[in-house]
Order: structure tokens, then C-alpha cells, then sequence
């Protein structure tokens, strides 16, 4: 699976009031589209005070990152930034190819 950092902004007060309600209920029900198959939280925080939220996960496709974020800007209007991330081993495996490519071409 590959890892994903997430920049979400909540678009206004009301938004993030009936947000956050739905999110404390969504917690308490077991919070099921966290982890499932080829989609894994690692971590979700908080920014309320500006009504950000930032996520990591790893996802194995778009259907799957859909699954887990749709429903957040269907209902609340959550405007989501997702970046495709590199951990410390898939960096180095980067560099190492983008020198190699580099070196090949002289």
C-alpha cells in the first residue's frame, strides 16, 4: 500500500459544528471506514481553532481513498489536499533510482 498525507479544511463554523457531532458519532460507532480492506488509518489530528484536519494512511487505490473521505466533503463540504508520500526506506530506494537514471544518462 502506499502512504498519503492529507490537508483537510473545513469550509465555515456551521460546517465544522455539524461536522464534528457526526465525527463524534462516527468514533463512537467504531469509526468502520478507518481501516478496511485496502485502506489503513496510521493517524488523524485536529486543528480546530482553524478547522484543519490532517490525516496519514495508506491506501492500495482512489476507490478505496474515496471510501473513506467522500462522505465528509458530500455532507460538510471538507476540501480535501491528498499527497502521495514516501517513508524513510521508499526515499532512499528514490534516490538511489533517480541517481542510477541519472548516471545513465551521462
Amino acid at each position: 500500500m502506499a502512504y498519503y498525507h492529507v490537508h483537510g479544511l473545513i469550509p465555515d463554523e456551521i460546517s465544522q459544528s455539524e461536522g464534528y457531532k457526526a465525527f463524534e458519532q462516527y468514533i463512537a460507532s467504531g469509526a468502520p471506514k478507518d481501516n478496511f480492506y485496502g485502506f489503513e488509518l496510521v493517524g488523524r489530528f485536529h486543528a480546530p481553532e482553524t478547522g484543519e484536519v490532517f490525516v496519514i494512511f495508506k491506501a492500495d487505490n482512489h476507490l478505496a481513498i474515496s471510501e473513506h473521505f467522500g462522505i465528509w466533503r458530500a455532507k460538510f463540504g471538507v476540501e480535501w489536499k491528498i499527497t502521495a508520500v514516501l517513508n524513510d526506506e521508499e526515499v532512499i530506494q528514490r534516490n538511489k533510482q533517480v541517481a542510477d537514471a541519472e548516471a545513465a544518462m551521462g
